[in-house]
């Protein structure tokens, strides 16, 4: 069965490039230097190998949790050696295991050391730093290396094979000049992993872009985990809104009931006030509901003000209800633009909207939250009015009594 792997998906900005060349694309594409053009040139017509490193690639780099052993010295610490000797005595190490093993690329979780960088650029090696951990994965598995910790923890079968190393595409050579960088693509055959490039010409808007591809993402993955969705554009709030009014005009022929005194346990005061008060809780919370959806039409621009929103929703209320099933009536409209159950016949717009769907979850953990603070309220007022805190109270009184 298909399965959407959202953490085998990475994001490219591009700010200053056209929005033409947003695109989806298999491997790892990223941004590098324009001062690399040349080595990537040399790189892309030959077979890479490649090597993978979990930490930082530094000189004084040691794993999490590293405790120097007490009263140990090395040779370098008791001659006292300058620090851009041990920093060049380790990058000379570095370049020797990378030209031993053939290896011309080097992919980082962390932090490069800026001079190996350059020391790699002089041999035809490129060098990645802050390469997102999923990545890594991704090529190990596709390219058969190793992850390791150290420089020092490299032999034979920790290097990957088959990689390659190219530009991504052609842009313009008055852009490039203008953002500086060039984007290339690292893949391999077989490997699970796809890049999104989103561009924009206006630099301030590419952060929105980006958030907004992931929103999407995110409640296209949900949706998929859950197997099921919401009907959206305010259709399963109008549903509740209705529920609500029906439940809300039971309660108030109930009440009609208790204060006839026909109640069976009349020496209940407590079941006298449940009777008396439920219908306005009901109808508290529905005009809850029936202010959220008229904020919402007129947020979209669906009624130039709240009160012709409110005064639509309704009229919707009352055909769901002359219809005799609103469930019915909700899907019948809801299917009649393909858009929402709020947007046919208060717009002189004709073109056809896409379906809207929610995710199940968020929204039913957002009504929880909402309606456990309502219950709080509720129970805090009835002690401060009885005087009974809630295990004071029999099971026989307190039946009903949270709803």
């Amino acid at each position: 069965p298909f399965r959407f792997d959202i953490s085998r998906i990475f994001t490219c900005c591009l700010p200053g490039v056209p929005e033409s060349f947003s695109c989806v694309c298999p491997g790892f594409i990223t941004v590098i230097s324009i001062s690399n053009t040349t080595l990537i040139k040399e790189l892309q017509n030959q077979p890479i190998r490649i090597l993978l490193i979990e930490g930082d690639l530094t000189e004084k780099y040691r794993h999490l949790g590293f405790n120097k052993a007490t009263n140990i010295n090395t040779v370098l610490e008791s001659m006292r050696v300058q620090q851009d000797t041990t920093e060049e005595l380790w990058t000379n190490y570095v370049l020797q295991v990378l030209i031993k093993f053939n290896v011309n690329l080097v992919l980082v979780q962390g932090n490069v050391s800026e001079h190996l960088t350059e020391k790699c650029i002089h041999t035809k090696r490129l060098v990645l730093g802050s390469v997102n951990s999923s990545v890594m994965q991704a090529f190990a598995e596709a390219s058969g290396a190793v992850q390791v910790t150290y420089i020092t923890q490299v032999n034979e079968n920790c290097v990957g094979s088959g990689v390659s190393v190219t530009f991504w595409r052609s842009i313009p050579s008055d852009v490039i000049d203008r953002i500086n960088v060039i984007t290339i693509v690292i893949k391999t055959e077989g490997i699970n992993l796809v890049t999104v490039v989103l561009t924009s010409p206006v630099t301030a808007q590419m952060q929105t872009k980006e958030d907004r591809f992931w929103t999407c993402a995110y409640r296209l993955y949900y949706a998929l985990e859950e197997q099921k969705v919401f009907l959206g554009g305010g259709a399963v709030e109008f549903l509740c809104l209705s529920h609500l009014q029906i439940l809300a005009e039971q309660s108030l022929s109930k009440r009609n009931y208790v204060c006839s005194g026909w109640l069976p346990d009349t020496s209940s005061w407590l079941a006298s006030s449940l009777a008396l008060y439920r219908s306005t809780v009901l109808k508290c919370l529905a005009n809850g509901w029936h202010k959220y959806l008229s904020t919402l039409i007129y947020n979209t621009a669906s009624c130039s003000s709240e009160f012709e929103a409110s005064t639509f929703i309704q009229q919707r209320l009352q055909n769901a209800t002359d219809s005799g099933s609103p469930s019915s009536y909700i899907l019948n409209e809801y299917s009649k633009l393909n858009s929402g159950i709020f947007n046919s016949g208060i717009s002189n717009k004709l073109e056809q909207i896409p379906s809207i769907y929610d995710v199940v979850i968020p929204k039913t953990e957002a009504w929880r939250r909402a309606l456990d603070l309502v219950l709080l309220v509720l129970q805090t007022d009835s002690e401060i009015i009885t005087g009974l805190g809630h295990r004071q109270l029999n099971s026989q009184e307190t039946e009903g009594f949270l709803f």
